[in-house]
């Protein structure tokens, strides 16, 4: 066998939910990648839009509205100047493709094929997703350049692959056959990691001189009233993981998570696991030592529970693909609710007949964020109280949502909603008795309904 390396190779990893450089398997295989040519390049890039430009439909959208909210886009620009630093640390650098649908700025589309072009691009690394427009995104690239190799990796789930020969009708039955069958919260060896790669191949010389193709901090947005311990990046991210685990706080998860707006009663994971910016494994092993180290309860098994709910709605959605945005959901027959622009607009601004609802949503506008019963809540609300589209609510969670997850989002509204992988139907929650059992004193409807 010959020991002459290989020709030479740029390699193009095309970020997207997975925002870190710890534990991230795709930046792990494209530096292996590189390091089989004596004189490689690798290509960093984040492309905005990029669903959006090269898809002639966005299924991710019933209806549009703005297409990203500011408190989701602060959270994203923070998570991109974090993981540019990162990946500066390590001898590499962010292109940060920020293409617009304006018919005056190159699109993030174009402006990818043109770097794949000029650069003669060799091979392309992106992480699985359950994300349908982006799957569909990089399907058109393929077929555009069919002479690429692509490598596909999975960093997103806790399997790489399903973990059941076939996705179960509800997540019970997942949940049971997963925990029959896959020991991982109890395993004596924690979940492998990817090693972090120790220095990354530089960037093409044509590129190294010209600042204009890189990530370059934004200012902050002041009218996104973020809550100030939700700031993206994966340094954020690591730094929440510990504190949480070095309190009590997981030790009491399952008698404090339906609280509507104290910090430490839930995880709050979920903006950085949507993005990538922490890995899921990464969690998974933090809670298992806690389990070790300070107490093995309900509550830290709640965790793992609703990593679990995490983990079935990504195979949910890979599994029913388009399916996951139609009315009609995955069910035979389609709920009998409607478009009303103005209920629309009442449930958008927090100005329903309903004050806990009211209140969740001047939550979610003003912070980018909801707890978990605050949005079974304003669903159930805007399905049942209001007897709108359902589809209108998941794209309006879309936008505004720091933590949105196009798997866990459209899942959960096709749950409440009937159409989706629920065998009890629709989900109607008691609007009077829900307020009297989570703000009995109304401070949550206090601090919102200003």
């Amino acid at each position: 066998m010959s020991n002459q390396p290989v020709e030479k190779r740029v390699v193009l990893v095309l970020f997207h939910n997975d925002l870190r450089v710890h534990d991230n398997a795709t930046l792990t295989m494209a530096t292996q990648l590189a390091s089989e040519s004596s004189d490689a390049r690798l290509l960093l890039v984040y492309a905005a839009f990029l669903a959006d430009t090269l898809n002639q439909k966005n299924w991710g959208q019933s209806y549009h509205f703005e297409e990203m909210g500011q408190a989701r886009t602060r959270f994203l620009e923070e998570s991109l100047s974090d993981l540019d630093e990162s990946l500066q640390s390590l001898g590499n650098k962010l292109l940060y493709l920020k293409g617009t649908d304006s018919t005056d700025t190159l699109s993030s589309a174009v402006q990818l094929c043109q770097l794949i072009d000029e650069q003669g691009v060799t091979d392309i690394c992106v992480s699985q997703t359950a994300d349908y427009a982006q799957n569909l995104a990089y399907e058109t690239l393929q077929n555009k350049y069919p002479q690429i190799s692509w490598h596909s990796q999975s960093t997103a789930t806790l399997f790489a692959t399903m973990p059941t020969k076939e996705l179960p009708n509800s997540f019970t039955q997942f949940r049971k056959k997963v925990e029959y069958s896959h020991n991982l919260l109890n395993a004596q060896k924690g979940v492998d990691i990817s090693p972090m790669p120790k220095r990354l191949p530089p960037i093409p010389e044509s590129l190294a001189q010209n600042p204009e193709c890189f990530f370059a901090a934004q200012a902050s947005d002041e009218r996104a009233q973020l809550e100030p311990r939700f700031k993206g990046g994966e340094t954020q991210a690591l730094a929440h993981l510990e504190r949480y685990f070095d309190s009590r706080a997981p030790s009491i998860y399952k008698s404090t998570r339906n609280a509507l707006d104290t910090w430490s009663h839930t995880t709050k994971f979920s903006p950085w696991l949507a993005n990538g910016s922490l890995s899921v494994q990464t969690l998974l092993n933090r809670l298992r030592c806690y389990e070790r180290q300070v107490i093995a309860n309900d509550s830290t098994y709640w965790i793992w529970f609703e990593l679990l709910w995490r983990e079935y709605f990504y195979w949910y959605a890979m599994t029913h693909q388009k399916d996951l945005f139609l009315f009609k959901g995955i069910s035979t027959q389609p709920p009998s609710t409607g478009y009303d622009k103005q209920r629309l607009e009442q449930w958008q601004n927090g100005a329903t007949p309903y004050p806990i609802v009211n209140a969740c949503m001047c939550q979610l506008n003003n912070t980018g964020y909801m707890s978990n019963r605050g949005r079974q809540l304003v669903a159930s609300a805007f399905i049942h109280e209001l007897e709108l589209d359902w589809r209108y609510g998941a794209t309006y969670f879309e936008q505004q949502l720091i933590d949105y997850d196009v798997a866990s989002n459209w899942g959960n509204w096709q749950y409440l909603a009937g159409v989706g992988a629920d065998p009890r139907g629709c989900r109607q929650f008691n609007l009077k008795k829900q307020t009297q059992q989570h703000d009995p004193n109304g401070d949550f409807r206090d601090k919102w309904l200003v």
